[in-house]
């Protein structure tokens, strides 16, 4: 009985250990994380409202060089490289096609903690990264109904993510933030990169004439630039973001934004007057995108609901029943051997020198 009462209470304690390491050291340190295999694609549905043509802008002619009303589509797919204990290194790829034809593409490549997925500058130095700060890609595990602090890869600064409700999305609670970026110089190479950084001064009338620019400016750039016959040019960014986020797991279920890249006048102070859209767009997750998001949310959601809450409290209550049964069946065993059946067992003595010799 006590072999069988030291067994349980064994087996019992260990499987209350197991529940507290399970609930809040193994799941929030290795499930509740990104992990190192991660390697998630989303699809986005557009428009483009306005896109200009970089070759025929160089030469000033700006009917040749606008478009509008396009049909778009994006690519977005984020990779996780390397691991490096808590930190990961995570590559952030976007394509922007219009009729199967690509006209933009922006690549990152992130050092986040592995649990708050915020930028850190503590990762392995021969990991190449752009400095960012705040989230640059998804939430944390667990979010939460605050505040939290986003990274534009445009201009390379960040952004509140202002939370605003909870709401339904594809039958998953959600939790909702919304960004709005003010236009804000765009300092990404790779953005820059095909932009002309000038245009010619015969430009101007032109815009006088469409609207794009009140005379009075021109006037200045008169005297901001005398005799030139070229201005330089610096672009903008702006624009204002929704994200749906399933609470539990930090996975974007949907999201919707509207932006718009424009082009300016950079005069020599740093300022930028602004002179047409260069890009102005909006989109949306594509249907079949929310689906798998949310999918992803749910299997993500029921492992950690599984590995952090239900097997603990299962393995702690049978743990602890088996600690309750050891605790009784030694306090049985102690009485089994002080009295009753124990001290009955000596019984009348049978060796001969105590036989009774009265007969």
């Amino acid at each position: 009985m006590r072999k069988t009462a030291i067994a349980c209470g064994v087996i019992g304690l260990i499987l209350v250990i197991a529940a507290f390491l399970l609930a809040f050291w193994i799941t929030p340190t290795y499930v509740a994380r990104l992990q190192s295999n991660s390697n998630t694609v989303r699809n986005y549905n557009g428009k483009i409202r306005i896109l200009v043509n970089p070759a025929a802008l160089r030469t000033g002619n700006l009917a040749a060089a606008t478009k509008t009303g396009l049909p778009e589509t994006l690519r977005r797919q984020v990779t996780v490289k390397a691991t490096s204990g808590n930190t990961a290194l995570v590559r952030d790829a976007t394509t922007v096609s219009s009729s199967g034809k690509q006209i933009a593409a922006i690549t990152s490549q992130y050092a986040v903690s592995r649990t708050s997925l915020e930028a850190t500058a503590s990762h392995p130095g021969n990991w190449s990264i752009t400095n960012a700060k705040g989230l640059t890609f998804n939430w944390p595990v667990g979010a939460k109904q605050q505040n939290y602090t986003g990274w534009v890869p445009f201009t390379r600064t960040t952004t509140p993510l202002k939370y605003v409700r909870q709401q339904q999305q594809d039958g998953i609670n959600t939790y909702v933030y919304q960004a709005a970026v003010p236009p804000t110089p765009i300092t990404n190479p790779q953005v820059l990169r095909g932009l002309p950084t000038s245009l010619p001064v015969t430009l101007l009338p032109g815009a006088v004439k469409a609207g794009l620019i009140p005379a009075s400016v021109v006037a200045n750039l008169t005297k901001a630039f005398p005799g030139a016959r070229t201005i330089p040019v610096g672009y903008t960014y702006q624009s204002a973001s929704t994200y749906w986020v399933a609470p539990v797991t930090g996975i974007v279920v949907n999201a919707s934004t509207t932006e718009s890249q424009t082009g300016g006048i950079a005069l020599p102070g740093g300022k930028i007057i602004p002179l047409l859209p260069v890009l102005a767009d909006s989109y949306k997750f594509s249907p079949s995108s929310v689906q798998a998001a949310a999918n992803d949310a749910t299997n993500d959601s029921n492992t950690i609901q599984s590995v952090g809450t239900t097997l603990p409290i299962v393995a702690g209550i049978v743990g602890f029943l088996l600690i309750v049964v050891a605790v009784l069946l030694w306090i049985r065993g102690r009485r089994h051997g002080v009295g009753g059946p124990g001290r009955a067992s000596r019984g009348p003595s049978l060796d001969p020198a105590h036989a009774d010799t009265r007969r």
